[in-house]
């Protein structure tokens, strides 16, 4: 858990540093820092535009990405193998060695211009996904 958390704030921090969180007017919230009452940085971002899917074991979903969305966070039961553009996940059963693969349990991604992904898991799983401009 630690890890995890520590890997999602080396992640904000290179949004920060890079300056890509902006404001402007859209349906999305910004996935950006905030401030305390005290004045230090903390490290939440909004709620953002929440989807909440049901997987069926070794069945893959494709998912529709609102338009705008620049970032997504995916949480899950199970684990799940992402592949953000066209193409669907799969579950690995031998190597994929020509960068067509799917992504297992991926946490903060960068999906700006894509406009769809899919979804798998080995098992029965809730998932969702919160995406942010």
């Amino acid at each position: 858990m630690k890890k995890r958390f520590l890997f999602i704030l080396q992640i904000l921090l290179v949004f920060a540093i890079c300056g890509l969180m902006s404001t402007p007017a859209m349906a999305l919230d910004s996935f950006r820092f905030y401030r305390n009452y005290a004045g230090d940085q903390t490290f939440a971002v909004p709620q953002g535009y929440v989807n909440s899917y049901l997987l069926t074991a070794t069945t893959a979903k494709t998912i529709t990405i609102p338009t705008g969305s620049r970032y997504v966070i995916f949480a899950a039961t199970a684990d799940i193998w992402v592949r953000i553009g066209t193409g669907t996940a799969t579950i690995p059963v031998g190597d994929t060695t020509n960068g067509t693969g799917s992504e297992l349990n991926p946490v903060c991604r960068w999906i700006e211009g894509e406009t769809q992904m899919s979804v798998v898991s080995a098992y029965a799983a809730k998932i969702s996904i919160t995406f942010y401009e």
